[in-house]
C-alpha cells in the first residue's frame, strides 16, 4: 500500500504541473486585467500609470516568463503573490476561509450518508415495497431540486418566516459550538440533503447488486441470520461505490459551495472566489482554483486507499 500510495503521489505532480499551467492561462486570457481592478478607468488609461503598474507587478513580462515566476514563487517558498483588492498575502487570505469551507463541506457529506446508507440499504432490502417506492421517489425529487432553489425555499421558511434558526453569518465550533450548529444547520441542510438524494440511489443499486452474488447465499447457507448477512457482508461491499461518490462530493464542495456560501454569506473559500471574480482579484482567483484542484485530486487519492480499508481482498495495482 506504501508503495501504490508513493506512486500515486510521485503521478500527481505531472497532474498539478498541467493543472497550473491551465489555470495560469484561463486566467490570464480573461478580458481587462489586474489593472482595471486597481484603478480608475480613467488613470488606468494613462500609459505612464499603466506601465508603472505593469512593472510593479510583473505584467510587463512575458507570459511564460510571467508563469515560470508565478510557479517558482508557489514551489520555492509557498507564496501565492498578494491580493490586488486587500493587498495582503493570498496564501494566508485563503488558508484562513479554507477551514469554514471544510466545516461545511464535511457537515453536508455527513448529513448525506447518514440518511443515504440506513435509508439506501432498506429499500434495496424491502425491493418492491412501499417503503422502497417512497425512498425511491424522495430521492428523484431531491435531485431533481437545485441547491440554490431549495436554500432560498430554507431561508425563507426556517428564518424569515418561522424564525427558528439564523439566514446567515458564520460562528467557528472552536468558540461557540452550539452557536455554530445553529448557523449551520440551513447551509449544511441545503448542501447534504441533495447529495443524500444521489447517495441513496447508488446506495440501493450497489446493494441489490450485491444480495444477487453468490456470497450472500453461502453466508446464509451457513446459518448467519439476515440481519448479520446484510449489515456486515453485504453492506460492506456495497458501500464501495458509495465512498468513491462521497468523497468525489467533499472534493466537490470545497470549490462548489460558492452559490451556497453567497445565499447564508458563509465566509468560505467558494464565497472569497466569487468575490475575487467580481473584484478581478486574478491572483486571488488563480491561487484559489490551484488549491481547490489540489485538494480534489489529493481526495481522488484518500478515496483509492479507502477501498483497502473496506475490503482487504482488493489489491491496488
Amino acid at each position: 500500500m506504501l508503495k501504490y500510495t508513493c506512486y500515486r503521489l510521485l503521478h500527481l505532480i505531472p497532474v498539478l504541473l498541467l493543472l497550473s499551467i491551465f489555470v495560469f492561462g484561463i486566467v490570464h486570457a480573461l478580458p481587462g486585467d489586474a489593472i482595471d481592478a486597481m484603478v480608475p478607468p480613467d488613470a488606468a488609461g494613462n500609459p505612464a500609470t499603466r506601465a508603472a503598474l505593469e512593472k510593479e507587478l510583473g505584467l510587463d513580462k512575458p507570459i511564460y516568463v510571467q508563469y515560470a515566476l508565478w510557479l517558482g514563487r508557489i514551489v520555492l517558498h509557498g507564496d501565492f503573490g498578494k491580493s490586488i483588492t486587500t493587498r495582503r498575502s493570498i496564501g494566508i487570505e485563503v488558508f484562513k476561509r479554507l477551514p469554514a469551507t471544510i466545516y461545511l463541506a464535511v457537515t453536508a457529506v455527513t448529513v448525506s450518508l447518514c440518511i443515504a446508507i440506513p435509508l439506501g440499504t432498506i429499500a434495496a432490502v424491502k425491493r418492491r415495497t412501499p417503503v422502497d417506492y417512497t425512498a425511491t421517489a424522495t430521492s428523484l425529487i431531491g435531485v431533481s431540486i437545485p441547491e440554490f432553489w431549495f436554500a432560498i425555499l430554507c431561508v425563507l421558511f426556517f428564518a424569515l418566516y418561522l424564525g427558528w434558526l439564523p439566514a446567515s453569518e458564520y460562528h467557528s465550533p472552536f468558540e461557540n459550538f452550539r452557536l455554530s450548529l445553529l448557523h449551520l444547520i440551513l447551509p449544511a441542510s441545503a448542501l447534504g440533503l441533495r447529495l443524500a438524494a444521489i447517495t441513496t440511489r447508488l446506495t440501493r443499486s450497489a446493494m441489490l447488486d450485491e444480495v444477487r452474488k453468490e456470497y450472500v447465499d453461502t453466508a446464509r447457507a451457513l446459518g448467519h441470520s439476515e440481519r448479520r448477512v446484510i449489515y456486515k457482508y453485504t453492506l460492506r461491499n456495497a458501500l464501495i461505490p458509495t465512498i468513491t461518490v462521497a468523497g468525489l462530493q467533499f472534493a466537490r464542495l470545497l470549490g462548489g459551495t460558492v452559490v451556497i456560501e453567497s445565499i447564508f454569506s458563509w465566509p468560505g473559500i467558494g464565497l472569497t472566489l466569487y468575490e475575487a471574480i467580481l473584484g478581478r482579484d486574478y491572483p486571488m482567483v488563480q491561487a484559489s482554483v490551484l488549491i481547490l484542484a489540489t485538494a480534489f485530486v489529493l481526495m481522488n487519492l484518500l478515496v483509492d486507499l479507502t477501498y483497502r480499508l473496506l475490503n482487504p481482498r482488493i489489491r491496488l495495482a
